[in-house]
């Protein structure tokens, strides 16, 4: 039997360089259809990047109760621990990745 809980509390960050990483192989195969494979792999990680960065500067608005136009959200550093841990994980690698592919 897999203990859920123990992974979600352990692992969660995991589980979102998982997601981003599917996210992005999603895209790009949509942008491939446009694009060289090499731009398209690209695409695909930064939009995967941005999704991230969108839904936990959304979470973070909501668990503060932040009124329009939630500019004070870009602020990264007052994030929480989990959305920080949700976010960055998931964006470095996305960037690692990136750097790899356009270095070839």
């Amino acid at each position: 039997m897999i203990d859920w809980t123990y992974l979600q509390q352990n692992f969660d960050w995991l589980g979102h360089i998982i997601e981003a990483i599917v996210m992005a192989a999603i895209f790009a195969l949509a942008a491939a259809l446009l694009y060289e494979r090499r731009i398209a792999i690209l695409l695909g990680l930064a939009f995967a990047a941005g999704h991230f960065h969108g839904r936990e500067k959304r979470d973070y608005e909501i668990s503060v109760d932040m009124p329009p136009p939630h500019l004070d959200g870009y602020l990264m550093w007052q994030w929480n621990w989990d959305q920080m841990t949700d976010f960055w994980p998931a964006a470095l690698v996305l960037l690692a990745l990136s750097f790899l592919f356009y270095r070839r």
